[in-house]
């Protein structure tokens, strides 16, 4: 009986954790934002154009401490710019620290 009992609380554990983990932040509210802001960029070798963005979420849910990660330097600077304390959704967790990779084919 008392294995049945600790199963029963591992598994609990388990789907909270899994539930809690599911709805923290979404990551396509960002990726949009960087998407507009990359439409205007173009490549005539067309190669594909990969970003890092290192940020954390303040109090009043606006993103913060924000590093791009960049082979294009032109690129890192703008997205620094226009995602400076961006508001986020309220789905975007406190003081955590994320990390987001968005790859753009530039036509």
């Amino acid at each position: 009986m008392k294995s049945i009992k600790m199963l029963l609380v591992v598994v609990a554990m388990i789907l909270t954790s899994a539930t809690q983990a599911g709805t923290v932040g979404n990551p396509d509210s960002v990726s949009l934002e960087i998407e507009k802001i990359l439409k205007e960029f173009k490549s005539a070798d067309g190669k594909t154009l990969q970003v890092t963005l290192f940020f954390s979420v303040s109090e009043d849910q606006k993103i913060q401490s924000l590093s791009v990660a960049s082979d294009n330097k032109e690129v890192s600077k703008l997205l620094e710019e226009k995602l400076a304390n961006k508001a986020l959704p309220s789905d975007w967790m406190k003081g955590k620290i994320y990390e987001l990779t968005v790859v753009k084919p530039l036509c």
